[in-house]
């Protein structure tokens, strides 16, 4: 049950909140499943312990804000982050993750997004948010341009995935195209 003080930042159909280390198990489902790990080019199985680490030190990072993305009923579904925060520069890399194919296309990931690209510009005051995307990952990159992300240039050949080399672009957004998008 989500408590008052964990709640962080509230929606329509999700809720951002802080890790929990019984989110654990979620995160081992996207980073392991082959649904998820397909569209993030993890090439590595990751162990409980390797995740709880991690978490550990991203949780304490500075230059780091982790939410969990949970569903109203307070389920954990996926994973959203700003990283890498540059606090001269005012600008972080994203990234977000969904766990099960059976959250995917039902606007979790939409408003997950929408929330945190608030949260950087409204609240830590950046000014530029950017992050990597496959060019064939076209579900994601069309969420990415609704919620007033550019592409800005494609990083040629960046991974290499399923027997080839992908392209990835890098989207950005300025605090300048988010305060002018509509609504």
């Amino acid at each position: 049950m989500i408590q008052p003080h964990d709640l962080f930042i509230h929606g329509q159909k999700i809720i951002l909140r802080s890790y929990r280390d019984s989110d654990i198990d979620m995160l081992m489902r996207l980073e392991n499943h082959p649904d998820p790990r397909a569209t993030l080019f993890y090439a590595r199985p990751s162990t409980k312990e390797q995740l709880t680490d991690k978490m550990e030190y991203l949780v304490n990072d500075l230059n780091a804000v982790v939410f969990t993305i949970c569903k109203k009923n307070e389920q954990p579904i996926g994973q959203i982050s700003l990283l890498r925060i540059d606090w001269v520069g005012r600008m972080a890399i994203l990234y977000m993750g969904i766990a099960d194919k059976e959250n995917w296309s039902k606007g979790f990931g939409s408003e997950a997004l929408k929330k945190a690209v608030e949260y950087g510009f409204d609240t830590l005051n950046l000014n530029r948010i950017q992050l990597h995307v496959a060019v064939e990952n076209k579900a994601a990159v069309m969420i990415y341009k609704k919620q007033g992300f550019q592409i800005e240039g494609t990083l040629r050949q960046a991974m290499y995935h399923h027997g080839h080399f992908s392209d990835f672009y890098v989207m950005g957004i300025l605090k300048s195209d988010y305060e002018n998008l509509p609504g």
